[in-house]
């Protein structure tokens, strides 16, 4: 039973390392389907619904492309669960509510299940993401189980291709990169079938995405959208209460994630003018601040972090030092001490 891993890219070429991970760790026959959007011709709707007109695979499989596989054998994995036909779609991280306000990804945590190693690909001297460890790689898979949910992730999901027999990306009411997750899982639940997160998949994932006004425009289409049949809950009991917090903490993580992500996309343009040597201006102090805390963070990661090695970190640390910004070098270098010498 073949696995159809449906990529959209912002390359022309796929992606030889994530190839070569693929390839290593699926363990189950399958194919690689590249869609090329690197000049921006479809929206993650379109690309991904031709995905599944190209696929010739029982099963699809809808990833990123800035991921890394640290499970061997998850093609197996995805097959055992899938091939339960009461199961419409898989992932690796969800939220077990969905409401009809804001959305699930700014819920607090007691009502989500994130299975996912979040990394930092940045290639700049001062990464603008943090690496945000739910747990340690040592410690997955926790439980090797499935648990019910509302709604999951787009980083990765899968589903049996005979499900688009009667649902599909829909790319006429969307027309980003935003929500397509949430949409296809609301489809799946008007079906009647169940959405479920493992924790069987060990996946690294080397961003965190932007929130912007785009998003929200999307999550407005959205609501609209399936406002008849939101809030909904899977897999959980909760309160009015529990309610009530997820959505106190929605509303005060999306104001500030939209606020930050305004920044770093300022700093980015910043940090580009100023590599090609174009004029631009200065930083400014709030912009430093925000830089040195996410370098800070990135590394506070890296050094507990226990696949890099000594000397990688001790690099990293070097690296944070000869930053102009830097202010946290003597927190660091404790942390190193703290978990790398004391605590090894």
């Amino acid at each position: 039973m073949m696995i159809s891993v449906i990529i959209c890219s912002q390359h022309n070429d796929m992606d030889n390392h994530l190839a070569k991970n693929i390839s290593e760790t699926i363990g189950a026959e399958y194919e690689i389907i590249h869609i090329d959007n690197s000049k921006g011709q479809y929206n993650i709707f379109q690309a991904y619904n031709i995905g599944v007109q190209r696929a010739k695979g029982k099963y699809l499989c809808f990833m990123h492309e800035d991921v890394f596989f640290h499970s061997h054998g998850w093609g197996q994995v995805l097959i055992e669960i899938l091939s339960k036909s009461t199961i419409g779609i898989l992932g690796i991280a969800g939220s077990h509510l969905l409401l009809n306000q804001l959305d699930w990804r700014f819920y607090d945590y007691s009502c989500k299940l994130i299975y996912v190693m979040q990394g930092n690909s940045s290639v700049e001297p001062h990464p603008l993401y943090y690496l945000e460890h739910r747990g340690d790689f040592e410690k997955f898979p926790l439980e090797k189980g499935t648990e019910e949910v509302a709604v999951v992730d787009g980083v990765w999901m899968a589903m049996r291709k005979d499900l688009f027999n009667q649902i599909r990306f829909d790319d006429n009411n969307f027309h980003d990169f935003h929500l397509y997750d949430s949409d296809i899982c609301m489809q799946v639940n008007h079906l009647g079938l169940d959405v479920m997160v493992t924790d069987r998949i060990v996946l690294e994932h080397f961003s965190e995405g932007s929130f912007s006004e785009r998003f929200n425009n999307s999550l407005q289409v959205f609501l609209k959208k399936w406002s008849s049949e939101l809030p909904i809950v899977r897999g959980l009991e909760v309160d009015e209460s529990k309610v009530v917090k997820a959505l106190e903490s929605a509303k005060k993580n999306f104001d500030s994630r939209l606020n930050s992500d305004m920044k770093k996309a300022e700093i980015r343009k910043l940090l580009h003018m100023k590599r090609d040597g174009l004029p631009c201006r200065e930083f400014t102090k709030e912009e430093c601040i925000v830089m040195d805390r996410s370098a800070y963070l990135a590394r506070k990661g890296f050094i507990k972090d226990k696949t890099k090695t000594g000397k990688q970190v001790r690099q990293m640390i070097v690296d944070y030092k000869e930053l102009p910004f830097a202010t946290h070098t003597f927190k660091l270098m404790w942390k190193y001490v703290w978990y790398r010498v004391l605590h090894k």
